[in-house]
């Protein structure tokens, strides 16, 4: 018999389910690995940089590998086991290692695997979605699979650090290998098997399009301005607006609240309209929010502006994938790594950011470049084709 609502089967609710168990994962190691290297470690910003650089660095350079080797007919089940695996070795690692570079070693060979976790969950998620919902439900369903792992961030930092504070940070990171490990298995017993999209052309390499390369540099500008934008915001309201530094907190809540319904409203949309519009409204609201930051001088106002934050996390961030898949319909694992590699070269494009505007300028107009940077991605959306 049919299911009469085929986006809550039980096999969709298993991948929203595992998206929301990696999402968990991620949201409780990466912000506190900051902390844990300059506490265990006593480094400085600039190792810390380094950190944080190779770690975003390797991760590119294996994601968008194993995509490739993922659509020549790799089991996606067994590469997202793979990648968390490598999550849990390198967890080990970090609780284990004595000096700091051992843990930038297990921060590069391991964890930078872990990355591929995500890219082929998505992968696998649309081709569930292709083989089993109808065409304009794919895009509400991949929204949903991205709020999944969206709506673990609203929980997961705080549960972090919690745990990082009441076991201590080795005992933590041991947790967190067993979790890593757990995860990657549930996911490769339990997920539904799926064919590969037909691909005639599997043995050879992908090639990518030339509107999906201006739409990767574009996406990569606006991960890479809204990194820097999160970064940099706790020193802005401390040397700049003389606003204690832990309201970032509220700031950054009052995003999360609104951006999960967002998410789900431009999947409802994209199922009725084209997706690379949506994406152009996202980046607008995104040079919008900039702009707005860079004049407020009150909290109350930072946090009104964050309805143009949730606005480019959920057009942008939650529809972005939808549309590097849809221009890669045969490599849909290369598509959602390169996706996924836009927000990791945007990483590292934001810290750049950082270190070279914000001190030469100040705090407050990083936003300001920011908000220039964001206009240049709006204006490549637009040379991009609606295909």
């Amino acid at each position: 018999m049919k299911h009469n609502y085929p986006l809550i089967k039980p096999a969709a609710l298993l991948t929203y389910f595992i998206s929301f168990l990696i999402g968990s994962l991620y949201a409780q190691t990466m912000p506190t690995l900051s902390v844990y290297i300059v506490e265990r470690y006593h480094t400085t910003p600039f190792y810390l940089g380094v950190f944080f650089v190779a770690l975003a660095a390797s991760a590119i350079v294996v994601s968008q590998i194993l995509g490739v080797f993922s659509d020549k007919g790799a089991s996606r089940l067994v590469l997202i086991l793979v990648g968390m695996t490598a999550g849990a070795l390198a967890c080990a690692g970090f609780a284990l290692s004595t000096q700091y570079w051992m843990a930038l070693a297990c921060g590069i060979f391991a964890y930078s695997f872990s990355a591929i976790a995500l890219p082929q969950l998505m992968a696998q998620g649309r081709e569930y979605a292709d083989q089993n919902l109808a065409p304009q439900q794919v895009p509400l369903f991949n929204a949903i699979l991205r709020a999944s792992f969206a709506f673990a961030w609203v929980a997961g930092p705080p549960v972090g650090f919690y745990l990082q504070h009441t076991l201590g940070s080795i005992h933590h990171y041991l947790y967190l290998s067993v979790a890593y490990l757990s995860v990657g298995v549930i996911a490769w017993l339990l997920l539904p098997t799926v064919k590969h999209n037909i691909n005639p052309h599997k043995n050879t390499a992908a090639r990518i399009p030339f509107n999906l390369k201006v739409g990767f540099i574009a996406c990569a500008i606006l991960f890479g301005v809204n990194h820097s934008y999160i970064i940099a915001l706790p020193q802005l309201l401390e040397q700049s607006l003389h606003i204690p530094a832990y309201k970032t907190g509220y700031i950054l809540g009052a995003a999360a609240a609104i951006e999960i319904p967002i998410m789900l409203l431009g999947g409802w949309l994209a199922a009725r309209k084209p997706v690379l519009p949506l994406m152009r409204i996202g980046a607008g609201a995104a040079a919008g929010l900039y702009l707005g930051v860079w004049l407020a001088d009150t909290l109350w106002q930072l946090v009104a502006l964050q309805f143009f934050n949730a606005l480019f996390i959920g057009f942008v961030g939650g529809l972005g994938m939808t549309w590097f898949q849809d221009q890669m319909p045969n490599f849909t694992g290369t598509a959602s790594s390169l996706f996924s590699n836009a927000i990791n070269l945007g990483n590292i494009l934001g810290s750049i950011l950082i270190g070279v505007v914000a001190a030469w300028v100040g705090y407050q107009h990083l936003y300001l470049a920011n908000a220039l940077a964001a206009f240049i991605a709006i204006g490549l959306l637009f040379y991009c084709k609606n295909q």
